[in-house]
């Protein structure tokens, strides 16, 4: 809309300044009428700003659905410790899931990662230490110590 107020200012006529930016944008005459649209809602009312497809206002993810999102919980608790992007990928691919949701194809790998940091989850690797949790505890020292190598 930018592009085409500064091409109109500078003396194109209205139609040709918006037609000249669709066809910046790589677009035609759909998008020219639409560019029209919206500069002329915007110049009789400056806070009425169109904003963006990727704005948080135009678009919801589909993981704020709480019944999807519950779904896909209980799934990823279903497949125990490591869980990974790849199993909601697979999940949202079953057919009968996708026809609960109304989904046309599964989510990308990015998506399912993004989700999964949504949903709280993070990305760790296993330690492969000796130890493990509660070597330090009293009873296990004690047990050590006295009994397994007295």
């Amino acid at each position: 809309m930018e592009y085409f107020l500064r091409t109109y200012v500078q003396g194109t006529g209205w139609s040709v300044a918006a037609l000249q930016t669709a066809q910046f944008v790589g677009k035609g005459p759909y998008m020219a009428r639409k560019v029209w649209e919206w500069s002329k809602v915007y110049i009789q009312d400056r806070k009425n700003l169109p904003m963006s497809k990727s704005s948080r206002n135009w678009t919801k993810s589909r993981i704020e659905d709480e019944d999807l999102k519950d779904e896909l919980l209980v799934h990823l608790q279903s497949l125990g410790k490591y869980v990974t992007a790849s199993a909601i990928v697979k999940y949202l691919a079953k057919p009968d899931v996708q026809r609960r949701y109304k989904l046309s194809k599964t989510v990308s790998l990015a998506t399912a990662q993004n989700w999964m940091k949504t949903c709280g989850f993070r990305w760790t690797t296993a330690k492969n230490g000796q130890y493990v949790d509660g070597h330090e505890r009293e009873d296990v020292v004690n047990y050590r110590q006295k009994k397994f190598l007295p």
